[in-house]
């Protein structure tokens, strides 16, 4: 996929280098970059959903009360520390829940989830260190998304529901047919500016809600997410060879639009039709087993 990109970008540079100058101003038309897995949050943190953790970068400079060049680095280091915690408690804070909630929204809802936030950014583990020439020290701090000790499990957002999980049925209009055995689901949102969030919701065109944190088991979730974002040239490849979360014969759908501050999707009630039917037979929602591909 590089290498188309670099012969197309080749053979476009040749063309304009062969067009003749007129005078005046050159419009030239210029190629929207492909979707990243990282969400930047702020100047010092970052989200990567492909990777599924958070990151944020402190800086430390040398205490002029330090009485050794050994001690001077020690304390930079300290205040390096110290940065990177409060940034990456302000980049954490900024990371989506659903459509309507951030991680701050829980932290000042909930004394429980301040405190556990709080002890998590203190014990986040250090990714990268390095004093720089001026004597400054740079520290990097992550902490997961997903799985023990994550940000899922601080946040709890989903809770365990009493009753069993279930799924709603296809509509009235749907015709039954038989359906091959599908694996899981893929949902094509290229073009729409789709906002990441750890727990969205897919609708159909109806209004009706198809899948959500509130038909999965809490404990799934909280380990491994409800969604995987697609939208790395690996990414796509990982699903065009069956090797995504998807599965190896996944329903594809194309979304129709967005909704809630561009971060639910809304697909037709054909499409959701299809998938509901196709669910009862393998069950592949409950199991997550759900990507969107943003390339």
């Amino acid at each position: 996929m590089f290498k188309k990109a670099f012969v197309y970008l080749t053979a476009c540079t040749m063309l304009l280098a062969s067009l003749p100058m007129f005078a005046g101003a050159v419009s030239v038309t210029t190629v929207k970059p492909a979707a990243t897995a990282v969400d930047q949050v702020n100047a010092h943190g970052y989200i990567d959903w492909d990777q599924s953790f958070v990151e944020a970068t402190g800086f430390g400079v040398p205490s002029r009360m330090a009485k050794s060049p050994a001690q001077a680095r020690l304390m930079a280091r300290r205040a390096a520390i110290v940065d990177a915690q409060r940034n990456l408690l302000e980049t954490v804070e900024g990371v989506k829940i659903d459509a309507e909630s951030t991680v701050q929204n829980y932290e000042i809802t909930s004394d429980i989830v301040k405190t556990q936030l709080s002890g998590m950014i203190r014990g986040a583990k250090i990714v990268d260190e390095q004093p720089l020439a001026d004597g400054t020290y740079q520290v990097t701090l992550r902490i997961n998304l997903y799985g023990q000790g994550g940000l899922a499990q601080t946040i709890n957002y989903a809770a365990k529901p009493a009753a069993p999980l279930s799924f709603s049925a296809p509509s009235t209009a749907y015709t039954p047919v038989d359906l091959p055995v599908y694996t899981g689901l893929v949902i094509d949102v290229t073009g729409l500016p789709l906002i990441r969030a750890m727990s969205p919701v897919i609708y159909d065109d109806s209004g009706r809600p198809i899948y959500g944190h509130m038909n999965l088991n809490p404990d799934y979730v909280v380990a491994h997410g409800m969604i995987d974002y697609m939208c790395t040239p690996e990414d796509i490849r990982a699903v065009e060879l069956g090797q995504s979360r998807a599965g190896d014969n996944p329903i594809v759908v194309k979304a129709l639009g967005l909704r809630d501050n561009n971060i639910n999707i809304i697909i037709s009630q054909a499409d959701a039709d299809t998938i509901l039917a196709a669910n009862a037979q393998n069950n592949f929602l409950t199991k997550a087993m759900v990507c969107v591909k943003q390339y």
